[in-house]
This record gives C-alpha cells, structure tokens and sequence, in this order.
C-alpha cells in the first residue's frame, strides 16, 4: 500500500468549494466542538441528576452504555404479567436519557456559536444536505443559527454599509474596496525550507486575515484603525450573509399545533438518519417539537412518551437499526436519500463501527465519486483500510482531523 498522506482541513474545503458536497457527522463532531454526547458521557449527566443510577453504573458499563440493552435486563427481572411496572421503568430511563442529552447540548449551543461561528459556518456552508448519525439535537439547533431568513429584514443592514463603504473609501484611497477584493481573490503563500504552501485569503480567520491586510497594503499609508474598520465591515457583510438554506422537511399544517412531516417534500436537505429527540410520531403522523425553552421540551418530552400513540422517532438500540429503520416513514427517507447522493461527501466524527454498516452501505449504492473521511496521523492506515474495505469503488481522501479550525 503506498503511503497514506492526510489532506489539511483547508486543502479539503478548497477541493470542495464550487462542487456538489454532502456532509455526514457523527458524534466526533460534537467532541470537536467540546459537546459530549457519547453514551457514557450522557450517563454521567443521568447520575447528577438521579443518583439512583449510581447503583446501575456496572450494568452500564457491561452493555457497553446501549440504553435498550440495559433497559432489556430490567425488564426480565420484573416478573410476567407486570405491563405497568415494565412500562414505567422503560418510560423513565428513555426520558431521563433524552434529557440528559439534551442538558449537555443546549447548554453549550450558544457559547459555540458565539465563540466559533465563523468556522463553523466555513465549514457547513460548503454542503447541500446534512445527514447525522447523531439524535441529539446539537446540530439541529447549531444550523437554526444559520438558518436563512426569508424575510426582508436585511434590507436596512444593506443600505448602511453601502454608505459606510463609500466614506472609507473617499477618505483612504479604496480602502475598502482593496480589502474587499483581497479578501474575494487573495492568495496567502507560504515557503519554508524551499516547501510551500498557500491558502486562499477567503478561507482565513479574521485575525490571520488582518495580519495579512497590515503586512501586504502598509506602502498605502491606511491608519490601524480604518484597516480594522474596513476589514470589520467586510466581516459584518459576510456574518449578514451567513445564512445556510436548510429544510428538514416538515410543515405548519392547519389541522396540527405542531409541524408535520411531509415524506414528498422534495427539498428536505436535512436528515437525522437515526431519528432525534424533538422528532415524534403520533398514530400515523410524524411531527415536530418546537418549544424554545428546556422546561417545555422536557415537558413534551414527557407527555410523548406517556402517550400510547406517541412515540419519539429514536434509534436507541446498537443493534437491529436497519429492523427500526424499515418500519418508520421518516428514517426511511433518509435512509433511502443516502443512495441517491452523487459529487462528494465529507464524513467528519464517524467511527465506521460494524453497527453503522447499513448507512455506509447506502453511500456504496450511491454516485458519490469521492469520499472525504476525518482522521488523525496515528490512526490513518487503520482507518483508510476500513474506508477502502466498506468503498472499494469510490475515491478516499483522508483528512486530518486536527487541523479543523472553529477559532475566529
């Protein structure tokens, strides 16, 4: 095998740009952004909450933390006949999990967007459809950051930057409009000991951006300040328009308080392959959570799955996945969406375990011709032999996990 060399974060969102992407996460991308939503991470959240778990911790550990796998053990020691008592314990532990997860999450939404918005949306706008493994509802709330407004609110914040763009550019020689073509066109390079390397401008950080502008333009004489007011402006400009279409195919219907999901909506581009938290079917008819606050979240929550025609759209268990799949609407459908993709797509955060086989099997089936997966230096080959083993007709290019960015 020849050598394995991993591609940087940027070379891959330079490959990327301008094409037909697709993104599929798993829950590595949630650790990259310091959001734990692992089984044993979740657990630990349950035990702060409910101490009793405490004393359930080794059985946890021995299903290797599978919510239905443990919940399976109870239930075979409650004897036959016990419908409530079986019930009740399955109803509890599923809640209290979801909650669980769902404390983690929202907890840290914000401060990640605030923090790392500029990275984050480097890295998601490249795509057309986003598929995660994941049914948390990290990512669902991260791109509702995002999410274009159809409205036209933006209308005023466009009127004032014209104005201020044509004084900075009146009172110091086009600054504004130098700066604003190097950062569409620029190229930054780099040569260290005969190597080099370079970068487009438009696919820098602020602070690494600045620092160019400082070194490339100081004959033009512009003061710090309106260098720093300049590349602000350019910065609000590109904030006003970081807004990602996304669309995870439910509806208002006039018959329902809550959104419902539409399967022939044919501009869905959002797909939890495994279900989600706020995702509930009730009778037929698969809807969506929408409360804002935890409290009313936790609440509905709880109002579904006491429910007997409600049930949240989950896949809790490590095994028979596909079983569950076939027998929903709404994970059929993405499911199904999978094998009709073509271009490339990114696999950041997966770790290609044999119980994710049926989602990988579909990206086979599919006109995907290049298939870009994160890695690390030390698990590289390991992880092209598995790409290879479960793609062999597909082009692999390992990227290197480490050099993802979300800093501004």
């Amino acid at each position: 095998m020849s050598k394995i060399i991993l591609k940087t974060y940027q070379e891959v969102l330079e490959e990327i740009d301008g094409k037909e992407n697709h993104l599929l996460l798993g829950n590595g991308f949630n650790m990259s952004l310091g959001v734990h939503t692992d089984y044993k991470s979740i657990f630990e959240e349950m035990k702060k909450k409910y101490a009793a778990y405490q004393s359930v911790e080794g059985a946890m550990k021995k299903h290797g933390y599978d919510l239905e796998k443990i919940i399976g053990e109870f239930e075979m020691k409650i004897e036959k006949g016990e419908n409530f008592l079986s019930k009740f314990i399955h109803n509890k532990i599923q809640l209290d999990f979801m909650k669980a997860a769902s404390r983690l999450t929202a907890s840290q939404v914000n401060k990640v967007y605030q923090e790392k918005n500029e990275g984050i949306h480097l890295l998601l706008k490249n795509f057309s459809t986003y598929f995660t493994l994941n049914y948390d509802p990290f990512l669902y709330l991260l791109l509702m950051k995002f999410k274009e407004n159809k409205n036209n609110d933006g209308i005023a914040f466009q009127h004032t930057f014209q104005f201020i763009e044509a004084d900075l550019n009146e009172e110091q020689n086009d600054i504004y409009t130098k700066i604003k073509e190097a950062r569409n066109n620029g190229q930054l390079s780099v040569h260290v000991n005969g190597n080099g390397t370079s970068k487009k401008l438009r696919l820098c950080t602020k602070t690494e951006f600045s620092a160019v502008i400082k070194t490339h333009f100081k004959d033009e004489e512009w003061t710090p300040a309106d260098i720093a007011k300049a590349v602000g402006l350019v910065w609000g400009e590109e904030n006003e328009s970081h807004k990602i279409t996304t669309d995870d195919g439910f509806r208002q219907n006039s018959l329902f308080p809550e959104p419902v999901f539409n399967e022939n909506n044919e501009t869905q581009n959002l797909f939890f392959l495994h279900g989600a938290f706020h995702i509930y079917k009730e009778g037929d008819i698969v809807k969506k959570v929408t409360q804002q606050s935890e409290k009313a979240l936790y609440n509905r929550l709880e109002e579904i799955i006491n429910n007997e025609e409600g049930d949240i759209v989950c896949v809790f268990s490590n095994e028979n996945k596909i079983n569950e799949i076939e027998g929903s609407e709404y994970l059929k459908k993405a499911y199904y969406q999978l094998s009709q993709l073509s271009g490339s797509v990114v696999i950041l955060g997966c770790s290609f375990s044999e119980n994710d086989k049926h989602i990988f099997d579909q990206l086979k089936k599919s006109q995907i011709d290049t298939i870009y997966i994160s890695s690390t230096e030390k698990r590289k080959e390991e992880a092209y032999k598995n790409a290879r083993e479960l793609f062999d007709d597909k082009n692999i290019v390992l990227f290197d996990r480490e050099t993802i960015s979300y800093e501004k």
